[in-house]
């Protein structure tokens, strides 16, 4: 009785293998074919880099405004961190705080809280303007996944590190809230002075599909 309900066990477990078709992920891939039992592996390249730079440069981290400290530096678009080299020579994280910013390769790193999937996260942002209405650009990367390919003797896609980079602006003390550049996105979001804002548009045939002639709004609206 014992050795029949192994062996259902044992049939169902084969058949369970065999009604799968495949999983991919990044790294090694399985493969299962449907209808029969085929093992097979795949090494997973990876193209790009999740660093904007992926070598260390000067960077001044500012803390409180005031003191500075300089050490070579890169940012970690992927996983939002930004890195530096210990006087050791050992690579460290920088603590992500809303008192420390950065410097790095002519841009200035600000940590600020957004809204992100209806939760409030912290994060790096480049700041691309100044004055009461700010726009940022938060440059990070995704990870795309590799992909198997449908037979054996098909290349395995590679998975790949792509620009992310997204919008948000600061109006007020709230957390910063992404947005499109394009014309009603940005009017929704300075409604109070908006038929001053359209007139100034008008005349001076901008286009808010462009990140320049954004700005250059966002400059008059704050004044500068």
């Amino acid at each position: 009785m014992q050795n029949i309900l192994d062996m259902k066990i044992v049939q169902l477990l084969f058949f369970g293998i065999c009604s799968i078709g495949f999983t991919q992920y990044n790294g090694n891939a399985l493969i299962l074919s449907h209808g029969q039992l085929e093992l097979a592996f795949y090494e997973a390249p990876t193209v790009g880099s999740q660093y904007l730079n992926e070598i260390y440069q000067e960077g001044t981290a500012i803390i409180d405004s005031s003191k500075e400290e300089n050490r070579l530096m890169r940012y970690n678009a992927y996983t939002d961190e930004m890195e530096f080299l210990s006087k050791e020579q050992k690579p460290l994280r920088l603590l992500k705080r809303e008192n420390i910013e950065v410097i790095l390769n002519g841009k200035k790193y600000q940590v600020l809280f957004y809204n992100f999937k209806n939760k409030i996260a912290k994060g790096y942002f480049n700041p691309l303007n100044e004055g009461e209405v700010v726009l940022y650009l938060q440059p990070k990367k995704r990870l795309s996944m590799a992909e198997a390919p449908d037979n054996g003797y098909d290349d395995l896609a590679p998975a790949k590190y792509e620009n992310k980079f997204e919008y948000y602006l600061k109006n007020g003390d709230k957390p910063i809230t992404k947005v499109e550049i394009n014309r009603k996105a940005i009017l929704n979001q300075l409604g109070d002075r908006r038929e001053a804002i359209k007139r100034y548009i008008k005349e001076n045939k901008l286009r808010l599909s462009k990140l320049e002639d954004v700005i250059e709004v966002l400059n008059y609206y704050n004044g500068v």
